[in-house]
């Protein structure tokens, strides 16, 4: 038993030292490229009532119900989400139909504001959409873990949520 105590406390002591050298911060960006331009891009962007055209957490969570704020479009718009997964909120802080949108982005019961947004690059005729997420996690240690898992997590979301807005972008432009 004295053993399995030896093992296991250093196990723990261990663990929270390597935890306290990870990095709290994420930052997470996936981008792809619309044959759209960005004002035709921000029609689906830049209104949060056209977002379950394209966006991945219905999908993931078929109990989201999402309840919008008072404005839908430019800066000022937000909504608000609850569901089995965790509930939270977004107010977009910047919106151009040619540079893209930013939002500060809360989730219940983590202090935290991320910065979140959309970036249009235009390439001709092509657009390069760039989906980012920046911010850092807590609490120290559980979070710096949590954080080296967030790229991959919320990445993928990103890349389905692209892929979906560039098939309703340019079936629809």
């Amino acid at each position: 038993m004295k053993t399995f105590l030896k093992i296991f406390g250093g196990l723990i002591v261990i663990f929270i030292v390597v935890g306290l050298f990870l990095d709290n911060k994420i930052n997470i960006t996936r981008e792809i490229e619309v044959n759209a331009t960005p004002e035709q891009i921000h029609v689906y962007v830049g209104d949060l009532n056209k977002w379950p055209e394209w966006t991945p957490w219905a999908e993931m969570d078929p109990t989201m119900k999402t309840i919008p704020g008072d404005l839908s479009s430019g800066v000022g718009a937000s909504q608000s989400w609850k569901g089995e997964s965790g509930s939270g909120g977004l107010k977009f802080t910047e919106s151009s139909p040619t540079k893209g949108i930013a939002y500060d982005m809360t989730f219940d019961g983590d202090p935290t504001v991320y910065i979140a947004g959309m970036r249009y690059k235009s390439n001709g005729n092509t657009t390069t959409v760039s989906w980012y997420m920046t911010g850092e996690m807590g609490p120290i240690i559980i979070g710096n873990y949590f954080a080296q898992l967030m790229d991959t997590l919320i990445g993928d979301s990103f890349d389905s949520g692209l892929e979906k807005l560039k098939k309703v972008v340019e079936e629809n432009k």
